[in-house]
């Protein structure tokens, strides 16, 4: 007869000793949910995309952000519990909502979410609510709870607060996940005080917010913004970032167009792989057979493909032979298409399909802001009670903060192979971005 263990303690290079244990309800379910299929699942998904081509640590995956997410929100319950009517009561929730909020997150993160145009979140609710382990756990614990946690995830749950805690501007997925990927890239862009910030938190059970509460929290919290910017400028968005990016997307591009030729040069592909990456419904079940490890192997036998574009894209991103990214240092789009045109035809008069080969990255698209006040939905933003007990929108109150919500940084790269930089930097418009 095998002997359950009562408690269970993660080393997390973060928060040090994760321990649960399961004679507490809340954490019993924690427990059972991360033993089902679908979080060991996360795994195999990187953290940080395709970011270990520039950062040699960036091998972390979703697996422990979300143990460190729920590991946060557990610590920010105890701290407001006494001065919060019912909160605790709304533990096992928030715990498993923070737990799960990523189970839905498909080959290398965000990445994929861009390329395909599909949304996570989404199906981290057809999971939550489907025929899956997690649902099964979920029913036994509390046959509301499935249910509960979409409408969590999806910010329909009252109170308002339990979402915020989850998703908002000042989360604890976004504590772990800066702490976490500043480690494991091996840089400190992304460090702030995250004990101070939980400390000077409070949950305004009136307005159904949270509060930062005094000048030490406000500092704190401006650090936290801060160091968002930071990793978004440094790391996110690192040209090398973009680059990986960008080939990957190539490379899902002409394998979506070779199976519009009907197939045709395709080595290999699985029937979940292609309804995905043709953007066709696929059932649970059939989405959760992707990962990162089976997108590798995909791209593994596409290096061995008769298409010689699709073979050469799939070596070059199994090998690290990424394109460059340079920065275009205008933000005309006229401009930008133009030398976009004429970047093409050098790459097309030195043998290369310019479709492919050559193509502009945008940071525009964010997966979330640095911090951008939503006056449509005020509950989500962040404000402060100072210490004369004045409420206000911290952007007001930090000009540190109101010129990160004014910045505009969008910025556009112009991305090709290695083999034509020389010719492609003689462009006339590109010297002063060398």
């Amino acid at each position: 007869m095998s002997r359950i263990a009562h408690k269970r303690t993660y080393l997390d290079p973060i928060h040090q000793d994760i321990v649960l244990d399961r004679d507490k309800p809340a954490e019993r379910l924690v427990m059972d949910l991360i033993d089902t299929e679908e979080f060991q699942r996360m795994r195999r998904v990187h953290q940080l995309g395709v970011s270990y081509f520039t950062f040699q640590g960036a091998e972390g995956s979703r697996f422990t952000h979300s143990v460190g997410v729920m590991h946060i929100a557990s610590q920010l319950i105890d701290m407001v519990s006494e001065r919060t009517d019912g909160i605790e009561e709304q533990r096992p929730l928030i715990l498993a909502s923070a737990l799960l909020h990523d189970i839905g997150h498909g080959p290398y993160s965000h990445v994929t979410e861009k390329i395909l145009h599909y949304d996570h979140e989404n199906w981290s609710c057809k999971i939550i609510s489907g025929d899956t382990q997690v649902h099964e756990v979920l029913d036994k614990f509390d046959p509301k709870l499935a249910e509960n946690i979409v409408k969590v995830l999806q910010k329909t749950y009252y109170p308002k607060y339990v979402s915020h805690i989850v998703s908002s501007q000042l989360d604890v997925d976004r504590f772990d996940y800066l702490l976490r990927d500043s480690y494991m890239t091996g840089t400190a862009y992304g460090l702030f005080a995250l004990q101070r910030i939980l400390r000077s938190l409070e949950i305004d059970q009136a307005e159904d917010r949270i509060v930062v509460v005094g000048e030490k929290g406000q500092t704190a919290v401006e650090d936290y913004l801060f160091a968002r910017y930071s990793m978004y400028a440094q790391v996110y968005y690192h040209r090398k970032n973009l680059a990986a990016r960008a080939l990957l997307n190539q490379l899902v591009n002409r394998a979506r167009q070779l199976m519009q030729d009907g197939g045709r040069g395709m080595a290999f592909i699985d029937a979940p792989t292609k309804k995905w990456l043709n953007g066709e419904n696929l059932t649970v079940q059939e989405y959760l057979t992707l990962d990162d490890v089976q997108m590798t192997y995909h791209i593994k036998q596409w290096s061995k493909d008769p298409d010689p574009v699709l073979a050469d894209l799939a070596s070059r991103f199994l090998h690290r032979r990424l394109f460059k990214a340079t920065k275009i240092p205008f933000h005309g789009q006229k401009q930008i298409d133009d030398l976009l045109q004429e970047s093409r035809k050098i790459a097309a008069a030195m043998g290369y399909d310019p479709e492919y080969y050559v193509t502009v990255e945008s940071t525009g698209f964010r997966p979330y802001d640095y911090y951008r006040p939503d006056s449509a939905l005020p509950q989500t933003n962040i404000v402060v009670r100072t210490d004369t007990g004045e409420v206000n929108e911290l952007s007001r109150l930090s000009l540190t903060v109101d010129a990160l919500v004014k910045g505009n940084y969008e910025s556009n790269w112009l991305v090709y192979p290695a083999e034509v930089s020389e010719k492609i930097n003689l462009i006339k418009e590109l010297a002063p971005a060398r």
